[in-house]
């Protein structure tokens, strides 16, 4: 049975893989490695009021 989609989560930025959903890359629309259900103080590569960046896109952006 696939994971429930926690409220609040825009369904356009995860993906569903083996039952369980998982964010992606809000820049670069990239599946990440991170779970949808994964608090966002225990995430790498995440901005509040921004989302879920892939560690490419993390990268490029905080380089600047």
């Amino acid at each position: 049975m696939p994971q429930e989609l926690p409220k609040g989560v825009n369904p356009y930025f995860v993906k569903l893989i083996n039952g369980v959903y998982y964010d992606l890359c809000v820049i670069c629309r990239t599946v990440t490695d991170v779970r949808t259900d994964c608090p966002a103080e225990q995430r790498k590569h995440y901005v509040e009021g921004c989302g879920q960046f892939c560690e490419d896109c993390w990268h490029k952006t905080s380089a600047e």
